[in-house]
């Protein structure tokens, strides 16, 4: 009899767990943009491959001016629901740069010139645990974007021009169904 009610438990739980609705993020609107008339920043968040919710963003950065303009990584900052989650990493940074950030660096953009840059949440990174482990020269080393939570996404750029720091926050809203 227990038995059975053991078996009766699992099959129902592989019932449910089989229906279980997929969660699906999208992004409102799916891309914005903030201008001045120095500088103009498109924020997009990018679906991880092969999955139906966001963990990154294309951010765009265009001078807008007939001077250098520069993004400052240390000063910019993720923002979820107006509220300040820290700095992000960018696409290409390695196993031990992340582990070891410290200082982000200043991108100089040339007047009239883009700059594209795939930027994650550092406070959103999962680390796995056998590159935890192991050197971080091993297939297994490395960390994983987490999905980007719901509510408002985005960030607070800093940029420099002529010494002076110009900030402008540019958000989208997350939402799951």
């Amino acid at each position: 009899m227990y038995k059975n009610l053991l078996w009766g438990v699992a099959l129902i739980s592989l019932v449910m767990i089989g229906c279980a609705k997929e969660q699906i993020q999208h992004s409102n609107p799916p891309m914005q943009s903030v201008s001045t008339s120095d500088f103009e920043v498109k924020l997009e968040p990018l679906e991880a491959e092969g999955y139906n919710y966001y963990n990154q963003f294309r951010c765009q950065f265009i001078n807008k001016t007939g001077g250098d303009l520069i993004i400052d990584w240390s000063k910019t900052l993720y923002l979820h629901n107006g509220k300040n989650y820290g700095q992000f990493g960018r696409v290409g940074l390695t196993f031990e740069e992340l582990r070891n950030v410290k200082e982000q660096p200043q991108i100089t953009i040339p007047p009239g010139k883009t700059d594209d840059v795939v930027i994650f949440p550092l406070k959103l990174i999962g680390w796995r645990q056998e590159g935890v482990r192991k050197k971080a020269t091993t297939p297994e080393a490395g960390f994983t974007n987490t999905p980007l939570p719901a509510g408002e996404n985005g960030m607070s750029i800093a940029v420099l021009k002529d010494g002076k720091l110009l900030r402008k926050q540019i958000l989208v809203k997350i939402t799951v169904n």
